[in-house]
């Protein structure tokens, strides 16, 4: 392989190459409804991996950014900036990275109720599905088919109100610890 970097000419030999495209991270904050950057324990999936690594903030403990305190109670939203008029697709990763991390979770404190509302649940690679029915199954992470329109917070508890839609179909607010 020749690299070139800063008009310089290096030649590695290499088993294999991997190419990393990258990818353009979603801005939440116009999405005002959901409470994005003005309710503190509302994260996005890559500020909740940061909290769960063993470098971050917490040292790896699942923390909420308001006020430290281990949540009870944690909602993923899937499908936030998809299927709009700006972005009619399904991102296909988003799924499978809220089960991974609803997993993590689960691993830092078994007691944590989890839930994840979906639009449609897209688990494409191969065994994929099996890891969606152990998250399910095993670990009692809630999968409900669900878009939710709006997150209020509680000013006292700094808790996130969420308006789901209940089994009877009438609108509910639930009360979680953290969304992600």
């Amino acid at each position: 392989v020749d690299l070139s970097q800063r008009e310089a000419i290096s030649e590695i030999k290499a088993g294999a190459i991997i190419l990393a495209t990258g990818f353009e991270e979603f801005d939440a904050r116009p999405l005002t409804q959901y409470g994005y950057k003005r309710y503190p324990n509302v994260v996005t999936s890559i500020e909740l991996e940061r909290i769960l690594s063993p470098t971050g903030p917490s040292e790896g403990k699942l923390a909420r950014p308001s006020d430290g305190k281990v949540p009870r109670s944690i909602a993923f939203l899937q499908c936030i900036g998809s299927r709009d008029v700006d972005r009619d697709y399904c991102s296909s990763a988003c799924c499978m990275v809220a089960i991974k991390e609803a997993m993590l979770v689960n691993e830092a404190d078994p007691e944590t109720d989890v839930h994840i509302f979906f639009m449609d649940m897209r688990t494409f690679g191969k065994g994929y599905y099996r890891y969606y029915e152990q998250a399910k199954d095993k670990l009692g992470v809630k999968f409900i088919r669900c878009r939710i329109p709006v997150v209020k917070q509680d000013p006292q508890t700094k808790n996130l109100l969420v308006t789901v839609q209940g089994d009877n179909g009438r609108l509910e607010k639930r009360q979680y610890e953290l969304v992600v």
